[in-house]
């Protein structure tokens, strides 16, 4: 009984747990995972319960042992083989590639540790302080600079930031030209520009 409740326990908690993942941990579980550790989780429960069950009456002969193990070891392994050929990997949402608008890639960039904007800039109260909060950065980015439309503006501050830097704040904030790729200024641009 308790092997059974404690079967119950972990696969509940391999449906549940990916339903509490948030988009910034760049992490997803399918269906398909799900599963897979659903079944290695029955497939543990089985061992312990063999385990604990009465020893069987030896095998009559060291071929009929040996065909056991030889069929155990083909299964397990071609079960394996056939599964990594099968399932999808893991989804990292890293850089924020497979995020569906500009506007949403642009919001993970936004939030990726490798790309680092939130540790300095804050957005409703999410982010750091050490660079302007850019929560309505879209409504003053057209009057940072005379002669420089929003766009323009945050292009220049993300390409060259050094060329205007907001007071008080110091000159910390590294140049992204060499950190992203043209697409993804682009992403990034259209996210900050839909912060008004």
């Amino acid at each position: 009984m308790r092997l059974v409740l404690a079967f119950g326990v972990v696969v509940a908690g391999i449906w549940l747990v990916p339903l509490f993942l948030t988009v910034e941990s760049g992490l997803k579980f399918g269906p398909p995972y799900q599963a897979l550790f659903t079944l290695l989780a029955l497939f543990g429960g089985l061992v312990v319960y063999l385990l604990r069950a009465p020893a069987m009456a030896p095998p009559k002969s060291a071929s009929r042992a040996m065909a056991g193990v030889a069929l155990v070891f083909l299964v397990t392994i071609g079960g394996v083989v056939l599964l990594a050929n099968v399932a999808p990997q893991f989804a990292f949402e890293g850089t924020g590639e497979a995020a569906a608008t500009g506007p949403e890639r642009g919001r993970v960039l936004f939030f990726d540790v490798k790309v680092g904007c939130f540790l300095c800039h804050s957005v409703q109260g999410s982010g750091g302080t050490r660079g302007p909060d850019l929560t309505h950065v879209a409504t003053s980015a057209g009057s940072r600079k005379p002669g420089m439309s929003a766009e323009e503006y945050l292009r220049e501050s993300l390409m060259s930031p050094s060329s205007f830097v907001v007071p008080p704040f110091d000159n910390i904030m590294p140049p992204f030209a060499q950190r992203l790729t043209p697409e993804q200024v682009g992403d990034l641009l259209a996210y900050l520009q839909g912060l008004e």
